[in-house]
């Protein structure tokens, strides 16, 4: 029976996202979003202040925001149309920007009232944190880390349900995970 109920878990997690790893850095993110304990790449209204951050380097459609917020967070966030375009309405609405039309394409201008209100509250210290780690990440690591992850999470798959035919196999794995989980707290605590 216990056999049977770890091998259901294991579909449904293989079944369900690949535990994040499949989706490239949106599920390296998700991953990471996951063990804070959150969903959210953004709290709510912060990527207004990105999106007004990015309209006072130049006037931008909303295409070419999206394309701007995955280059600024090096593919590590890729906005979906569903999330940008409605804040861009609500800062029409608010009248931080103006839109103008350039053949087909809106084209949003940050207004005088969009940077007073960045000056205002741009200053939000633990958005300004978050967004200092992307200045220098090094991709390349990035990835490797990623591989690395990911071989890592299939060989505890594999480790856990063999464990799972053998009492004394299952007891050493369960110490692994123990001595596992303690070095990475020790890891995160020498921050």
């Amino acid at each position: 029976m216990f056999n049977r109920q770890f091998h259901s878990r294991r579909l449904a997690m293989m079944q369900h996202d690949d535990g994040g790893f499949s989706r490239g850095f949106d599920g390296f993110e998700k991953m990471f979003a996951a063990a804070r304990g959150n969903e959210r790449f953004f709290k709510k209204g912060n990527l207004q202040f990105i999106i007004l951050n990015l309209l006072l380097e130049e006037p931008k459609h909303g295409y070419q925001i999206i394309k701007d917020l995955e280059a600024k967070f090096k593919g590590f966030y890729s906005a979906s149309p569903g999330s940008v375009y409605p804040i861009l309405q609500m800062l029409e609405d608010r009248e931080f920007v103006l839109i103008s039309k350039d053949g087909k394409k809106k084209v949003y201008t940050i207004t005088d009232e969009g940077k007073q209100f960045l000056e205002e509250n741009g200053s939000n210290d633990e958005f300004t944190k978050r967004m200092e780690q992307f200045q220098n990440i090094d991709m390349g690591k990035m990835k490797e880390s990623r591989s690395e992850l990911q071989e890592l999470f299939k060989s505890f798959m594999l480790a856990g349900k063999i464990s799972m035919q053998d009492e004394k196999k299952y007891e050493q794995f369960q110490q692994l995970i123990k001595e596992t989980k303690e070095k990475l707290q020790q890891f995160r605590e020498e921050k």
